[in-house]
């Protein structure tokens, strides 16, 4: 853009109210905002919020796992464990090596298919020859061997064993700088498997590093290395291809594991605590375990014993044993039920996302007007059901999609809505109210906008002053004359009329034909209201007479201006059926001051006025004229005239009116 086009759009007007005006009044593009603004702000938040937003999808997966079936068993894995009564029978921890042996030997009498050990045999012992010989036992046995992920410290302990059978690392696996292995004169089984946790923020375990990548060879945890040493299956790495897939896709002969872009795993909590089943290692030892329950069983040895300091947190207990995180992935491995989540997830925001929108929009659509307040019940609703449709997924299809991003754009779109539809609503009956108020008084045009439509008489008593102007002669001026013309003449008057009055406090009611109702301390409230309806009277007389037209006509009477003025009690309100109200004031004082305005050509006064405003007025502007018995009435009233300062010219239009007339006679 060259700078000529730049200094052009700088000096260009723009005129920021009646833009947000022009868009309020149209409701498409308000809610089309909202909704952009909510996908803005939506993407702001992950970009900026990412962790803090999938760490509470994390928290409340735990509850997704509570409402799996608590019922389930699972009978394949058993736990072996060498929990507190074992520890109080055979004594504290670790147990002699020689001890373990025999737990080893125990387990290979009772014909199970598979060991897994969550211990590591670190240093040597006196009693390495025979705890050798029972690893080396023809039942196969995965031993566990630990990964630090932190640079520092870098600790090298042991013999690392049981190496995948990959050319060098591949991508999808987790970098590693020291280990903790067991001693190399126990290398007599040629499985092992690493425990090495993966710890949240709040401290619990929900992933684990399935491959870890350490000296450019790659080592899998203790689950997957068991499946191997049990199934003799040669592992192999593919991508995932479809929307559905994960990243990547461990093949373990005829089971398939879902890893991230990391070589991560997610662990399934689906399975109910009290269903993985347990057998005190004192009952092996002592020959007291049920030879069916562990017969062709995988087992998972592990110490739960508080004195063997392998306490984890999970989201099923803030208090679990490591080998019971194992158990859990080796029985949802089993199942192909491993969560992941697919390379289509961002699909699943977009599509929740916009049926969010689109449900939103159509309460709006469909419902009242009244129901824009309701929207964040609709939110609540909705984000509620994306909780249990996620929840759904991923007990059933196993799918981690997680439900806070889309929750969150819900709650900012319904947020937004309902402030948008508030600011439309409140600029419509602005404006409702601005156009109402041009046609009612300004205090009756708030209440009218404000209240349901009645049946009943809605009025007011007041002491108030009244005032009646009305234009004489102007029936028969509009005759032959344009009705552009004559209506250019009531808008003038109108105009001056409204303004003068309003500046003195009072409010015009009415303006009918070619006359204006004013009240002071009517419709508003207004002190001293006869004094201040007499100084509107003069101003009135003085600005309006020097603007109506001057006529030189021998048929046509010169236009003027009559003003009647009384105070007294009225009643202001709304009148009529609920269809069809019309707003008016009623009251003696209303006639009176109609019928003294009658009266000011008959008596060539411009303002006359009635005893009781006559009683607050200075003695020395107002002069006396007698008693008259005005139309309508029963009663004479005493009638005075306000003394005023003929405005220049107007003496002289009225002489040439009465010398045309005289010329016609």
């Amino acid at each position: 853009m060259t700078g000529h086009f730049r200094r052009k759009l700088r000096h260009l007007p723009i005129n920021m109210p009646a833009l947000t005006a022009g868009l309020l009044q149209r409701p498409a593009l308000v809610r089309l905002a909202a909704l952009l603004a909510a996908s803005a702000l939506t993407l702001l938040a992950s970009g900026l919020a990412g962790p803090q937003l999938s760490h509470w999808d994390e928290l409340s997966a735990s509850l997704s796992w509570r409402m799996a079936d608590q019922h389930a068993l699972e009978r394949r894995v058993v736990v072996v464990d060498i929990d507190e009564r074992s520890i109080q029978a055979i004594g504290s921890w670790p147990w002699p090596r020689a001890r373990q042996a025999e737990l080893l030997e125990k387990l290979d009498q009772t014909g199970v298919a598979l060991k897994m050990l969550d211990i590591v045999f670190e240093g040597p012992s006196q009693d390495d020859a025979r705890l050798s010989r029972a690893l080396a036992s023809p039942v196969p046995t995965v031993m566990a061997q630990l990964f630090s992920l932190s640079p520092e410290p870098a600790l090298h302990s042991g013999k690392l064993a049981g190496a995948l059978p990959f050319a060098s690392c591949p991508r999808p696996s987790a970098p590693a700088y020291g280990y903790m292995a067991s001693d190399p004169g126990l290398l007599a089984s040629p499985f092992a498997g690493h425990i090495t946790p993966l710890v949240a923020a709040d401290g619990a375990i929900r992933q684990l590093p399935a491959l870890i990548c350490y000296d450019d060879k790659t080592y899998a945890t203790l689950a997957i290395a068991g499946v191997i040493a049990a199934t003799d299956a040669a592992p192999q790495l593919r991508p995932g291809a479809g929307l559905l897939d994960p990243p990547w896709w461990l093949e373990l002969g005829g089971l398939r594991l879902p890893l991230d872009d990391a070589g991560h795993l997610r662990i399934s909590y689906q399975m109910p605590r009290d269903g993985l089943l347990a057998v005190s290692a004192v009952d092996i030892l002592q020959g007291r375990a049920p030879a069916d329950l562990l017969h062709g069983a995988w087992v998972l040895v592990g110490a739960t014993a508080f004195g063997a300091r392998d306490v984890i947190a999970t989201p099923q207990a803030g208090a679990v044993s490591g080998v019971e995180v194992h158990a859990q992935v080796l029985s949802a491995m089993l199942d192909e039920r491993t969560p992941y989540m697919p390379l289509g997830a961002s699909l699943w925001v977009w599509l929740t996302g916009g049926l969010s929108a689109l449900l939103l929009l159509a309460a709006l659509r469909l419902a009242p007007r009244g129901l824009a307040i309701a929207l964040p019940a609709i939110a609540a609703t909705n984000v509620a059901a994306l909780f249990g449709l996620s929840t759904l997924l991923l007990l059933k299809q196993h799918l981690w999609l997680g439900w806070i991003t889309p929750s969150t754009f819900t709650v900012l779109a319904a947020t937004l809505l309902t402030a948008g539809e508030f600011a439309r609503v409140r600029f419509e009956r602005e404006r409702l109210y601005r156009h109402l108020s041009s046609y009612l008084p300004e205090p009756v045009a708030r209440q009218v906008a404000t209240q349901e439509p009645s049946t009943q008489v809605c009025a007011t008593r007041r002491d108030a002053t009244v005032l009646h102007a009305d234009l004489r002669n102007f029936s028969a001026y509009c005759s032959g004359r344009p009705p552009e013309e004559t209506a250019m003449v009531l808008h003038l008057f109108f105009t001056t009329a409204s303004r003068i009055v309003e500046e003195h406090g009072g409010v015009v009611e009415q303006m009918v034909g070619d006359s204006v109702l004013a009240v002071w301390n009517g419709s508003a409230p207004c002190p001293n209201h006869g004094a201040r309806a007499i100084d509107a009277a003069q101003s009135l007389w003085q600005a309006c007479v020097p603007q109506l037209p001057r006529i030189a006509s021998r048929h046509v009477p010169p236009l003027d201006l009559g003003i009647g003025i009384e105070t007294g009690t009225v009643l202001i309100g709304s009148f009529g059926p609920a269809v069809r109200r019309t707003h008016a004031v009623l009251g003696e004082a209303v006639t009176v001051a109609t019928r003294l305005q009658a009266l000011t050509g008959e008596l060539a006064q411009p303002i006359l006025i009635g005893a009781t405003v006559a009683a607050v007025a200075e003695p020395a502007r107002i002069h006396r004229l007698g008693d008259f018995l005005l139309a309508g009435l029963t009663t004479p009233r005493t009638v005075y005239a306000i003394r005023v300062r003929y405005p220049s010219g107007h003496l002289r239009l009225v002489c040439e009116g009465e010398a045309d007339q005289r010329a016609s006679g």
